[in-house]
């Protein structure tokens, strides 16, 4: 077996092992969501200050911004009195069709899921609501100190109905079961079904082959 021949399989196994890894990484944010374990969560990410998380109702910049909204606008179970909130609340989520391209050189990679899941929420002391939410997840991921970490994700919705309403009659999404602090509005706004909609081609695109980030 030649040298070169060697070099090529030890690339795939390290393109074979960082597309498992990912997949896990992923696996462990729908887990470690639906437990409310947002400093576990947390740790999934890259320390680079200039991580990015998209949110339907808008972006956090910087890794501050990405602890800002676990910690902050989600909270953690932990917290006091943060398990009474929680009960009847419930976000189950799941992921499929993966599709992940790790860069040639190695040190980044590129993901996209389709999402479904059901939601559970309670404003005060009202009984709990139950909702379909659908959408697409897109996640940059960056290998850190031998690790790979989340370095930027977005979510794309398709939809969010409460469970007894079609969503083809549920109005334009709406994310305000709790208050939130973005940094700034999504550059662009997200996908709504109407039946004069088309569903857009790049909420997010399939990743490509490419060198580096």
């Amino acid at each position: 077996m030649t040298e070169r021949t060697l070099e090529a399989l030890s690339k795939e196994l390290h393109r074979q092992l960082a597309v498992a890894e990912c997949k896990n990484v992923m696996g462990k944010v729908m887990y470690y969501g639906v437990a409310w374990l947002n400093q576990n969560l947390l740790e999934l990410w890259s320390q680079r200050e200039d991580c990015r998380l998209e949110m339907p109702w808008g972006v956090y910049e910087g890794r501050q911004g990405v602890e800002r909204c676990y910690l902050k606008d989600f909270g953690d179970r932990s917290d006091p009195g943060k398990l009474e909130q929680l009960k009847g609340v419930m976000m189950l989520y799941t992921l499929d069709t993966p599709i992940v391209e790790v860069a040639e050189d190695g040190q980044s990679a590129k993901g996209v899921w389709v999402s479904s899941g059901a939601d559970t929420w309670r404003e005060g002391d009202a009984h709990p609501q139950g909702y379909w939410r659908w959408g697409k997840y897109a996640v940059d991921f960056v290998l850190e100190d031998g690790s790979w970490k989340i370095w930027r994700m977005g979510f794309y919705p398709f939809f969010l109905t409460k469970y007894d309403v079609s969503w083809v009659d549920a109005p334009a999404y709406d994310y305000a079961f709790f208050p939130v602090t973005p940094d700034h509005p999504r550059d662009v706004p997200v996908y709504h079904y109407t039946a004069q909609t088309v569903y857009p081609v790049d909420q997010p695109p399939i990743p490509v082959p490419y060198e580096h980030m």
